[in-house]
């Protein structure tokens, strides 16, 4: 196989896919998809002529009546609107803002303010030149302005009416009536009658922007609304029951171009919010919402920017690999064109590096010379959602300037499309390469031959890298989140996918270790250590004092030397225990008093090995699973186990010494460095008392001495 020095040009991000040009596509997340059909939907108890809509940060939907009465969009699970106060005023209103805790309503001598809580009027902002305005986002707003020259003044007011900033400038048209949207970060300023651009502007720096709006109608009015986001949307009505529909990116790229009904009439307003866009027309109120069922012929477009490869023993290029998710009934095609024409590429560039026109795609389709009869096309096959890996070659571009484009066509009532990744892949190299001089004499016989090949160059692709990086795979320190869990499984372990990878990768480290002491007091600390950050203790049984009994019939002392009670002994319960109402069982349960079998109790006793896990009760949601299948596998096999949760508080918590009791250095009366057990003597030095616990004998156990239980 050849190894050459292979170079990628790829699109998957946002800022990638902004570098080319599109038409009709959008993008969500990381992904280039085609719009839904939209449709306008009647708001059911909105059938209201000359309603003022507003949209606030929640997504709450209010209008104004004319009769200047507040209303609210229908709760879920009733019919009809929320009616609300008046908002008093001796002005007609044209346009209704939501704030904060204000709301404003714009009239034709200036700016109503009213408390959002209560709609109490406050002072008004008196200011007859205001053409629109729009929400800061805040309580204050901001003003579009027609000076007396007719110059556009962009101001802004805060929520007690002052003017803050100095107002800007915008560069639009002499006189008309602006209209105003707040999309993102940016303020878009545009005739909404004569103008076919809009200007976009920054309102820290003043800089002024200015964007091609697509195939406005010129001479028709047209709504603008930014729906708090980072395009603006159009409506332009062509009649009384049609109407076009645009979505145009703070860049100039057209993101949807659809035709759409106007059931309730010709529209007069358009807002939006974080629930989507809402249209007032003639006759009432409708949200343009996707449109379920059959839906129109799209075809959207991506052309990507110039992409070169430089010229040398290895150049030219090798094929295009295009993600893509193709539903049934759908289909792409994917060309090229290549040129070293410097005017072509200057051209080019300067379509796609300046102010984008609204109608760049088509511009680009008629400068650059597309090899249509080069192209490639694929169907849709599959109703699964799942994201196919297509390609197309581009072995006959011999120019080291090319562009690709991409055309994805979605018929009536299909499922559009969606453009996950593009890879574009020079200089031009292949499989045939390494055959033998013979397959490439005939020019024909070797482009058909590397047909034959391109199949297993793309599913043999980064074959050797994948072998080459097994090693960095499989080691420990290297080993990526994605293959820890698949490692650990391999040597052993159960499933542990759901343990961050933090701690999976802590385990692999300390694998070595964990196996080599499985079975151990250490080994098993060891691990609990890492799965809860040193927040679990082992205890064993066999590490307990010595077993004492008590009382009359009493068994012997187990160990040479004798228990003190509550010193070096531990107390348990009677076993067998006595009968209890309740608490019999039939055959086992002794009736009567009873007899202790101190060697039931010993049995009970041994081998037994306590984990006490300190967590909170969300922790140990998440922790319970892993332990309960991580611990049996590092227990000895003949020992029982018991799993015991308390709070990261308990009182009942174990202590070691030196790490749950702290040691005061200013109570040793000394600057020396003293070490537990090595400079100390047991008995000399006051340590903290652990918790006092309540001691409960078996009441046929006699008390003889002075003994305190505590």
């Amino acid at each position: 196989m050849t190894v050459v020095d292979e170079r990628m040009y790829r699109f998957a991000l946002p800022a990638q896919w902004a570098a080319g040009a599109r038409r009709n596509l959008t993008v969500s997340g990381d992904r280039l998809v085609v719009p839904d059909q939209l449709a306008l939907v009647p708001i059911p108890g909105a059938a209201e002529a000359g309603a003022l809509p507003t949209v606030d940060d929640s997504g709450v939907l209010r209008w104004l009546r004319p009769s200047r009465r507040l209303v609210r969009r229908p709760l879920p699970g009733t019919r009809g609107p929320v009616v609300g106060g008046r908002l008093y005023s001796p002005t007609p209103a044209r346009r209704l803002l939501s704030g904060r805790s204000l709301l404003w309503v714009l009239t034709y001598r200036g700016l109503d303010r009213y408390a959002a809580a209560t709609l109490q009027r406050l002072t008004p902002v008196a200011r007859p030149g205001i053409s629109d305005t729009a929400e800061d986002g805040r309580d204050g707003v901001w003003l579009v302005e027609v000076g007396p020259a007719g110059r556009w003044w962009l101001r802004h007011v805060d929520c007690w009416g002052r003017t803050c900033p100095p107002p800007i400038a915008v560069p639009g048209p002499e006189g008309g009536a602006p209209a105003l949207a707040v999309a993102g970060d940016r303020l878009v300023v545009l005739d909404p009658v004569a103008s076919t651009e809009a200007y976009v502007v920054n309102p820290v720096t003043g800089a002024v922007t200015a964007i091609a709006l697509g195939a406005v109608h010129h001479g028709r009015p047209t709504l603008v609304t930014g729906a708090r986001g980072a395009r603006i949307h159009l409506l332009t009505a062509l009649s009384d029951d049609r109407a076009v529909y645009q979505a145009v990116s703070l860049t100039g790229n057209v993101e949807d171009h659809q035709e759409l009904d106007l059931p309730l009439g010709r529209p007069t307003a358009l807002v939006g919010g974080p629930a989507g866009l809402v249209v007032a027309c003639a006759r009432g109120l409708a949200d343009i919402a996707a449109r379920p069922g059959p839906t129109g012929a799209r075809t959207s477009t991506f052309i990507t920017p110039a992409l070169v490869s430089p010229p040398g023993p290895r150049a030219g290029w090798n094929r295009a690999e295009i993600d893509v998710v193709l539903p049934v009934g759908t289909a792409m095609d994917v060309t090229w064109a290549a040129s070293d024409d410097a005017w072509t590429t200057d051209r080019a560039a300067d379509l796609l590096g300046g102010p984008v026109p609204a109608d760049l795609v088509d511009q680009l389709d008629a400068l650059l010379p597309w090899r249509d009869d080069e192209a490639v096309a694929y169907p849709g096959v599959s109703d699964t959602g799942e994201v196919e890996q297509l390609a197309a070659p581009l072995d006959d571009a011999v120019a080291s300037t090319l562009w690709l484009r991409v055309r994805l066509h979605t018929p009536p009532g299909r499922t559009p499309l969606a453009l996950v990744a593009l890879r574009v892949r020079y200089p031009d190299v292949t499989y045939l390469d390494d055959l033998p001089a013979v397959y490439r004499e005939d020019p024909q016989a070797a482009a058909e031959l590397r047909h034959i090949l391109a199949p297993y160059e793309l599913l043999f692709d980064g074959l050797d890298a994948k072998l080459a990086a097994l090693p960095d795979g499989i080691d420990p320190a290297t080993a990526d989140d994605a293959h820890t869990d698949y490692l650990l499984s391999w040597l052993g372990f159960p499933p542990l996918g759901d343990l961050p990878a933090r701690i999976r990768s802590a385990l692999l480290a300390q694998a070595a270790d964990l196996l080599d002491q499985r079975g151990t007091h250490r080994g098993l600390q060891l691990l609990l250590d890492l799965v809860t950050d040193k927040r679990a203790t082992v205890t064993d049984s066999a590490d307990e004092p010595v077993a004492w009994f008590l009382g009359a019939g009493g068994g012997p002392s187990v160990g040479a030397a004798a228990g003190r009670l509550g010193v070096d002994t531990v107390s348990r319960a009677q076993r067998p225990p006595p009968a209890r109402a309740g608490r019999m069982v039939l055959g086992s349960t002794p009736l009567g008093r009873g007899c202790p079998d101190p060697e039931l109790v010993l049995a009970e006793r041994a081998a037994t090995v306590t984990v006490t896990v300190e967590v909170d009760r969300a922790e140990r949601t998440a922790l319970q699973p892993v332990i309960e299948r991580l611990v049996p596998a590092f227990v000895p096999a003949h020992c029982r186990l018991q799993v015991r949760y308390t709070s990261a508080d308990a009182a009942d918590r174990s202590r070691r010494l030196d790490v749950d009791f702290p040691l005061d250095a200013a109570a040793l009366h000394s600057d020396v460095h003293w070490r537990l057990g090595a400079t100390t003597r047991p008995g000399a030095w006051t340590l903290p008392a652990p918790p006092c616990h309540p001691v409960v004998l078996d009441h046929g156990a006699p008390l003889g001495g002075p003994q305190r239980l505590h």
